[in-house]
């Protein structure tokens, strides 16, 4: 995985919340523990894959 972070994705400038249920917090710590990532890290990848996709298949503008 791509490490998304201000040496390769810009300068992170905006802090969001996101809210998520126990159950889907609980899996996303494990994931990050697993592979050693930040909560964080994954989802700006997850953020970044969406956007590449919708930019791909039509739904926002390249």
């Amino acid at each position: 995985m791509t490490r998304f972070n201000a040496n390769n994705g810009g300068l992170l400038q905006k802090k969001i919340t996101v809210r998520l249920d126990e159950h889907r917090l609980a899996e996303l710590e494990q994931i990050a523990r697993r592979e050693g990532f930040s909560i964080s890290l994954l989802v700006r990848h997850l953020v970044h894959r969406f956007l590449e996709e919708r930019k791909r298949y039509g739904g926002l503008e390249k």
